[in-house]
């Protein structure tokens, strides 16, 4: 009988950590319809700094990668499609996590990414915007308010709809593949 009700807590525990996991890849995020974290991040491209105060006025596409994420891969031609598409009127910033420069910046290159480039050094970026994984993207109004969060990798049609929603400053749903995020480690990729 013992053995039995070890056995019984133990799937209970591994049933409720299985649903804890789950619940963690939810798309909803507390931060969407709240004033975005500000942030300041070193350009990679540039001897320079982009900070989301300097994009006020702007809507912001702010989208979370590293050279080491597939999924990060398949969206990059997307994102460089849709600045080239909606810049300047739309701030694209991609923010490298979890990732080492040389990299980083190799994969700037392959891909032709012009826009805002720079990496979360010290990780307090991912923090405070509450980041599971790599890619994700956050829509952040030119009031500076977070409309809405995509998780994985944005297709040309994700990114439209999103920016439809930017333009007329529409708090939207939040939505994406989280099967197709990289989650982050706590010791770096």
């Amino acid at each position: 009988m013992k053995r039995f009700l070890v056995v019984l807590i133990l799937v209970g525990v591994v049933a409720m950590f299985a649903w804890a996991l789950s619940r963690e890849q939810t798309l909803a995020s507390p931060l969407v319809g709240q004033p975005a974290p500000a942030f300041s991040m070193p350009l990679y491209a540039a001897d320079s700094t982009v900070t989301l105060e300097k994009l006020r006025g702007t809507p912001v596409v702010l989208n979370f990668w590293a050279s080491w994420c597939l999924s990060c891969r398949d969206e990059a031609r997307v994102l460089e499609a849709g600045w080239q598409r909606y810049g300047p009127g739309v701030a694209f910033v991609g923010i490298a996590v979890n990732d080492d420069e040389g990299p980083a910046e190799d994969f700037i290159r392959r891909y032709g990414k012009t826009y805002h480039l720079g990496s979360d050094v010290d990780g307090s970026v991912a923090v405070d915007y509450g980041l599971y994984g790599v890619p994700e993207t956050f829509f952040i109004g030119r009031d500076g308010t977070i409309l809405s969060r995509h998780i994985g990798p944005l297709t040309t049609a994700d990114l439209q709809q999103r920016i439809a929603e930017l333009e007329t400053g529409t708090v939207g749903e939040s939505g994406g593949d989280p099967s197709r995020v990289q989650p982050l480690s706590i010791e770096g990729s």
